[in-house]
């Protein structure tokens, strides 16, 4: 900035002097001033292109100092201004929106499992979760008229229903999951299809930028905290555009049957600004109109009306949040499950409902 401020002044100066200098035969008849040719025009033109060069001198050696000691602002700058930009521009990164070829797979892969596999496949297969549990289902149908996509992964669809509901909606969608054995139970056709099958969210088995929209419904809270850089990073990668999600953030769940193992699955409770980070860590911004339109709002719970408050989070990553429970109707799942909850609930600092909603741009 600097050096391009001193060139432009330079450049003033140079051309006034050229316009305004008297011709070579027209020496002037003023005492003690010398013509253009002498030794004074020599000097100006001389001290104009000095300028020029300090300029450009000191303008390196500032963007240097600035880049070397605020590394990450200017990344984060850039980010923001590159998010600002693009905003509006979603159809230049989207794929074709009429194709239902299935995506490509990455070169090399394997297929791994890990160490909680077998809690989920007892949880959806002895009742933990309610027989075509779908939780975003209720949602999704509101992504379809507000984000413009055709290619879709379900990470952490479960029983597929979510696939099964895009597909029905003209999507060309497709799903990971980590129990196989709720896969061979619940949507054995798609699984046949190839529309679905078992995998961790760690080694995502297709190439980079393979899907319009990647999708997740209160899934992450269940993966460990080791995972959570890579797990990121694998959403992110595997997305041309958008990754949206419902992320619960609450440690209220209950124990089914006899198991207690149960009543602690979410593992991964962290605050929203600390999720926001990771994805814009690996390269994603957040959605801030998505988010808006997306997001419930309630201000007047507060006082007698918050029971069951708990302190969730780690302070040394993301710091602790509230989470209190309201009474507030909620219908959870698909409309013909009538799954109707008498409660729910929300994180009292900013007086969010759940669902908890997290949407985000992917940067190239």
């Amino acid at each position: 900035v600097v050096g391009i401020r001193s060139l432009c002044r330079g450049a003033r100066r140079c051309n006034l002097h050229s316009r305004e200098a008297p011709a070579a035969h027209a020496p002037t008849s003023r005492p003690g001033l010398r013509s253009v040719d002498g030794s004074m025009a020599g000097k100006t033109s001389n001290s104009a292109l000095l300028q020029v060069l300090v300029g450009f001198l000191v303008g390196a050696v500032f963007v240097t100092v600035f880049t070397s000691s605020h590394t990450g602002d200017v990344v984060s700058m850039a980010g923001d201004i590159h998010s600002i930009i693009l905003n509006n521009h979603d159809d230049l990164f989207i794929g074709s929106q009429e194709t239902f070829d299935p995506p490509a797979r990455r070169a090399g892969y394997v297929y791994k499992s890990n160490a909680y596999q077998s809690l989920y496949d007892k949880t959806w297969t002895e009742g933990g979760y309610p027989a075509q549990s779908c939780w975003g289902c209720r949602f999704a149908v509101d992504v379809t008229t507000k984000l413009q996509f055709h290619t879709m992964l379900d990470a952490g669809t479960g029983n597929g229903a979510l696939v099964r509901l895009m597909r029905e909606q003209g999507k060309n969608a497709y799903g990971i999951e980590l129990s196989r054995a709720v896969l061979e139970k619940e949507c054995n056709d798609m699984l046949s299809k190839g529309y679905v099958e078992p995998g961790i969210l760690t080694n995502l088995p297709y190439e980079d930028n393979s899907f319009d929209i990647v999708m997740s419904s209160d899934v992450l809270e269940h993966i460990h905290p080791e995972e959570a850089d890579q797990v990121v990073s694998e959403l992110i990668r595997v997305s041309r555009r958008h990754v949206f999600l419902s992320i619960s953030l609450k440690g209220h769940t209950k124990a089914t049957a006899n198991n207690d193992d149960e009543a602690h699955r979410h593992t991964m409770l962290r605050p929203r600004e600390w999720w926001h980070a990771i994805f814009r860590k690996h390269g994603a911004v957040v959605n801030e109109e998505m988010l808006w339109a997306m997001q419930e709002k309630d201000f007047s719970n507060k006082g007698d009306k918050l029971t069951d408050c708990r302190w969730e989070g780690k302070q040394d990553e993301g710091g602790l949040y509230e989470v209190c429970i309201v009474q507030n109707k909620w219908l959870v799942g698909k409309r013909e499950q009538e799954n109707l909850r008498q409660d729910r609930c929300m994180t009292n600092a900013n007086k969010e409902m759940e669902p908890w909603f997290f949407s985000f741009r992917k940067l190239r």
